[in-house]
Parts: structure tokens; C-alpha cells; sequence
């Protein structure tokens, strides 16, 4: 099973391969801009051919590298 901090590039996961935050560590999505996604809190990352999406609690898929992704961030940070 591997976790967000295993990620560095799309590469880091096989197409279809899923990571999990780490434990006890609960992750929200922001813009560049740094303007908080009201998604809900994400559950995993899972890699669908060049990109990888983070899925919410809220049911969202979310891009999170390309162009425009949102970007992963710890709560309370």
C-alpha cells in the first residue's frame, strides 16, 4: 500500500494503483491560489492514465497534477 508522501511524480503509481493518506493525517484540497475546495477531505489518490485524482469524501474527483491541479494539503497546516 503506498501513501501520499510516496508520491513525487504521476510515475509513482501504475495506472489504476491507489495511495492512501498516512495515518492519522487528514488531507483538504486548495487551489494555487491557496483558496480551500469545499470537497470534503480526501480519501485516496488513484492514477487514470497521465493524471493522478484525488477522491473526496464528498464524491468528488478531483486533478491533482497537470495544469490547474489542485494541490494536496495537510489539515491544520
Amino acid at each position: 500500500m503506498k501513501h501520499f508522501y510516496d508520491l513525487r511524480t504521476v510515475d509513482d503509481l501504475a495506472d489504476g494503483e491507489i495511495a492512501t493518506p498516512e495515518p492519522g493525517i487528514t488531507y483538504d484540497l486548495r487551489t494555487i491560489k491557496n483558496r480551500k475546495l469545499n470537497v470534503g477531505s480526501v480519501v485516496d489518490v488513484i492514477r487514470q492514465g497521465p493524471t493522478l485524482f484525488a477522491r473526496t469524501t464528498n464524491g468528488d474527483s478531483i486533478a491533482v497534477s497537470g495544469h490547474g491541479a489542485a494541490i494536496l494539503v495537510p489539515r491544520d497546516l
